[in-house]
């Protein structure tokens, strides 16, 4: 992990957990080492950082391609692992940097939904997390984030904040019956669907106080 990465990490880390006093479950699941793909819902601009502080691993990022346009801002986000990538159209260039981060070994957040979810609900993945997933045979692990779109909520601790990381899985295990199916859009939306029930599944645990109090 860079020196940079690192001692970010290990600030916001401490930082956050002063402020909100949050829950972070799972970082057991994640493999120290190999491709990666942490997939996980989106609800504020806080997830990736906190994502990224939560995981044990560097992680890199896909970001919209306009957050790059400030100069400063701009050479910020790359220190931090961004990828740009033009939403709204097939960017080919910003795939392939991301397929080359999981051929090298590395790890990327990839939220499947593709945009933030303003009322907190899930959505239908797209077919880009199964397209990066079978085209690197990367193992997937899902995240579950709550309470990062309520930060004003933080310090009075009336929003609980939140990261949940479920066990690693391998695209074919996520697609189910769909995982014969030749690659293309068919066979990459059966892994987003699946990627899903997994985040839909650690969400519902997240969110039930019966089960986290068995947990």
């Amino acid at each position: 992990m860079g020196l940079l990465y690192s001692a970010t990490r290990f600030v916001v880390d401490a930082l956050v957990g002063v402020a909100s006093g949050w829950e972070v479950r799972g970082r057991e699941h994640i493999p120290k080492s190999g491709g990666l793909i942490v997939a996980s819902n989106h609800v504020s601009y806080f997830d990736p950082p906190l994502v990224g502080t939560a995981a044990v691993r560097e992680l890199h990022f896909l970001a919209k391609e306009e957050l790059f346009r400030p100069p400063v801002f701009g050479s910020l986000i790359r220190a931090y692992n961004a990828i740009p990538i033009r939403r709204g159209v097939a960017d080919l260039s910003g795939l392939a940097k991301a397929i080359e981060v999981l051929r090298s070994g590395k790890a990327l957040i990839v939220f499947p939904e593709g945009t933030r979810s303003r009322d907190g609900q899930l959505r239908s993945a797209r077919p880009g997390v199964g397209m990066l997933a079978v085209g690197t045979d990367a193992l997937i692990v899902p995240c579950s984030i709550t309470g990062s779109d309520r930060p004003g909520g933080w310090i009075t601790r009336r929003t609980k904040l939140r990261v949940w990381f479920g066990p690693a899985r391998s695209w074919k295990d996520l697609a189910g019956s769909q995982s014969d199916l030749p690659p293309g859009r068919a066979l990459y939306q059966g892994v987003g669907d699946g990627v899903m029930k997994e985040i839909a599944a650690l969400r519902a645990s997240q969110l039930n106080p019966a089960s986290r109090g068995a947990a």
